[in-house]
């Protein structure tokens, strides 16, 4: 009888095990279109949208959130389309959800979006093309606390950046994904050997200048046209 109890509590981990490294998402993507901007188009959650990773860490969108999709770069926009169209549209909610909070870095929130767009239906090549994009030319940032940010940024609120990515450098990495179907981790390698410089500080490597304060806010010149912020 002893036996047989434990057996079955093995059984019943184990099943709970195997959902909990089933990726999958969590709530309905319910959105709000605004027009307080004619220039960016922006949606406004409604409701609390998460996914939930092969590990069991949920990465939530919370309700009341403003989304514009500044985080996608244009390299992802010329290889794939908009930002919350296709079949990966769910994966760039919680994605550019993330990139406004910074909590975690942005190479875990890169693989976020692979692992949400798989779990959203996105065939594996499309996925990984489509992670390259990010990689390549997507925002990235520096976790406060760090030896650059109290070395040289102590004062900023916020410290991210994108690489300056030109076409030409992505092709033969978009072409030889397509031919090899290669590992994340060897996307990753291709990718820094690509577009990364030679430099002594991280914003020399290959990036445009340091965006300080929130990466994702337009800031308004005399003009009227929109930029973002950033310090020289």
């Amino acid at each position: 009888m002893k036996r047989l109890a434990v057996l079955m509590l093995g059984v019943c981990l184990g099943t709970l095990c195997a959902a909990a490294e089933t990726p999958g998402f969590i709530g309905r993507v319910v959105v709000e279109w605004l027009d307080d901007d004619p220039f960016v188009p922006k949606i406004a959650l409604v409701e609390a949208f998460a996914f939930s990773d092969a590990g069991g860490r949920r990465w939530i969108a919370e309700k009341g959130q403003v989304l514009d999709g500044r985080s996608i770069p244009l390299l992802f926009r010329d290889l794939v389309g908009p930002p919350f169209g296709g079949d990966y549209r769910k994966s760039t909610v919680v994605y550019e959800s993330q990139c406004y909070a910074m909590d975690a870095s942005w190479r875990d929130v890169h693989r976020l979006f692979y692992d949400a767009s798989r779990a959203e239906g996105v065939p594996e090549l499309d996925a990984k093309l489509m992670y390259m994009a990010l990689y390549a030319a997507g925002l990235r940032w520096e976790p406060r606390g760090s030896s650059c940010f109290r070395g040289c940024h102590a004062s900023a609120e916020s410290l991210s950046w994108k690489p300056l990515t030109a076409a030409e450098e992505v092709a033969p990495v978009v072409q030889w994904i397509r031919q090899t179907n290669p590992r994340l981790e060897q996307i990753d390698g291709k990718l820094d050997a690509a577009i990364m410089k030679p430099g002594p500080h991280i914003f020399v490597q290959g990036h445009s200048r340091p965006i300080v304060a929130d990466p994702l806010t337009p800031e308004r010149d005399a003009g009227g046209s929109s930029q973002l912020q950033r310090k020289e």
